[in-house]
């Protein structure tokens, strides 16, 4: 006869049920309009500062190894400096969720460094938040597929709704991109995607953020994100007239307490970082993106000193000098 089985003990008969009654973790609540984002950061070593993606993952990572922000496995390498994005990650290229993978692990492995990440909003996040799609490319797109549960209607653009559930309040990337900032200032230097004109409201960058970001929740009056002359639109100080456009400068850098302004947004089709106004405004969109001719260049702010970094090496920023003033013409001659 067969010896009868041993009978399990108590213990063990009540792991399932505490399995059971386990708590499933819950997932972060969504961003609200209310909540205060860091904006102003002091005793930062070393900035690094990169323009406009446009969905090319592969560029931007090569710029930020040239930089020595990453390593070559991808992984963060930068101590403790801080890496700004000035925003425009997404449209015309396909790989977009690629570069915001890459940027939110980024987030936490330099906070784990002492370091930080920030990735400003830019007018293309702000059309994707809002349904304007006019941009993404039918790759990127597509790429979107498996964010949404219900398959596309039939004729419309393959990852419609993936995208559209990806970018609003709950989703993945809507949900991050909400959570972050328009402008912000580190040290003596704004950064913004175009720029904070003399007309924005409010007397703190925490104003002014709330001001850009109320547009993506529901229930608030019109905002700066969609604005024309909000930070993520504003064109004044790269195209600008300097008779017009220095004034205005001078009087937001006082208002918010900063030295220069640093922004993307307006492409220097040159390829180059540009300098206007003796070095208070930096316009950083060098066409990084395959699309805009691949440019890699990166702004270094470390020291009190400013460089720009290109595949050829480190180039000092030094600031304009004024023209000098046009000599009277002799007279007596035409």
């Amino acid at each position: 006869m067969a010896s009868p089985l041993p009978r399990p003990s108590p213990l063990l008969l009540l792991v399932p049920l505490l399995v059971a009654a386990a708590p499933s973790p819950k997932a972060p609540a969504p961003p609200r309009w209310e909540d205060t984002l860091p904006d102003t950061f002091t005793g930062v070593e070393r900035v690094v500062a990169v323009g406009d993606v446009h969905g090319d993952v592969d560029a931007l990572k090569e710029v930020l190894r040239l930089a020595g922000i990453i390593d070559a496995k991808d992984r963060w390498s930068g101590g403790k400096a801080h890496l700004v994005q000035t925003g425009d990650i997404p449209d015309r290229g396909d790989h977009t969720r690629a570069a915001y993978e890459l940027l939110m692990r980024l987030e936490q492995e330099a906070l784990a460094a002492g370091g930080r990440v920030h990735a400003l909003l830019g007018n293309h996040e702000a059309m994707n938040m809002l349904g304007d799609l006019r941009y993404v490319s039918p790759g990127e797109m597509a790429s979107f597929a498996d964010q949404s549960p219900e398959p596309d209607a039939a004729g419309a653009p393959v990852g419609i709704n993936g995208l559209r559930v990806a970018y609003s309040l709950e989703g993945r990337y809507g949900a991050w991109l909400r959570r972050h900032a328009a402008v912000v200032r580190i040290n003596d230097t704004l950064f913004v995607h175009g720029g904070v004109a003399p007309q924005v409201p409010g007397a703190s960058l925490s104003d002014v953020n709330r001001w850009v970001r109320q547009d993506f929740f529901p229930g608030n009056p019109p905002g700066g994100a969609k604005d024309s002359q909000g930070p993520l639109w504003f064109r004044g100080y790269a195209l600008g007239e300097p008779q017009e456009a220095e004034p205005a400068l001078d009087a937001v850098l006082q208002r918010f307490g900063a030295r220069r302004m640093v922004m993307g947004h307006t492409t220097n089709r040159d390829g180059k970082i540009q300098v206007r106004f003796n070095g208070k405004a930096l316009l950083i969109d060098t066409g990084l993106s395959t699309g805009y001719g691949r440019h890699l260049a990166a702004l270094e702010l470390r020291g009190g000193k400013v460089h720009a970094l290109y595949r050829e090496g480190k180039v000092p920023l030094e600031p304009m000098k004024a023209p000098a003033a046009p000599r009277p013409k002799p007279r007596g001659k035409p």
